[in-house]
């Protein structure tokens, strides 16, 4: 496919990253063979690809996550492992993290890398937004270490809480969950700054850039 050639040209040419987060939206269109195309392919959390290549590709060589106790872990995970744990977090109790991690990861140390609390607690006074997201905070990180981001899949959760892997029983329950309780995250702020980063051009939305493309 022609169309699929031209994405691998520029993703050979430049240093790039396409971040793939966990929103429904993400099912809305086929772009898998678009998508593992690209050299750096970036997942978060508990992120599936079986079954849905045809959506999301089936490639990742970056895994984000928040080592929270709902985490799966993912022992033969060979490509690089970036950890983002909230800032008051780390500020609270930094030796508890460090030892808990590897733990909740299982894997040493030296297979991920812990972002500090001091470059956790700039994400935050970069974004404006109290306790980012581990989708906000892997945006945060490929600003400083890509020149290009592309970015699919992010909701921010604004209609409801499931995740494209959910099961229907598990959409359900999550959703249930959003009325009446007070959420931990700011997910209109993320919005309104990814929104920003999309007019100044740091970033770019998978979509857009296939849609330019045809």
């Amino acid at each position: 496919m022609d169309i699929i050639k031209n994405y691998m040209t520029f993703n050979m040419m430049k240093s790039s990253i396409l971040i793939i987060a966990n929103g429904p939206s993400t099912l809305d269109s086929q772009f898998g063979d678009i998508i593992d195309t690209f050299d750096n392919v970036a997942r978060i959390n508990n992120f599936k690809t079986s079954n849905f290549e045809n959506c999301i590709g089936s490639k990742t060589t970056i895994w984000f996550n928040g080592a929270n106790k709902k985490l799966t872990p993912r022992p033969q995970f060979e490509g690089k492992i970036v950890v983002f744990v909230p800032y008051e977090i780390l500020n609270k109790k930094e030796k508890y993290v460090i030892e808990r991690t590897p733990k909740r990861l299982k894997l040493s140390p030296d297979r991920y890398d812990l972002i500090s609390k001091e470059k956790m607690k700039s994400y935050e006074n970069i974004a404006n937004v109290k306790r980012p997201t581990t989708g906000l905070s892997s945006i945060m990180w490929s600003l400083e270490n890509y020149e290009k981001i592309f970015i699919h899949g992010f909701d921010f959760f604004l209609t409801g809480k499931e995740h494209y892997y959910d099961s229907n029983f598990k959409k359900k329950i999550a959703n249930l969950r959003i009325v009446g309780t007070a959420n931990k995250h700011d997910n209109i702020g993320e919005r309104d700054f990814v929104k920003s980063l999309l007019k100044q051009n740091r970033l770019i939305k998978l979509s857009d850039y296939i849609n330019k493309g045809k």
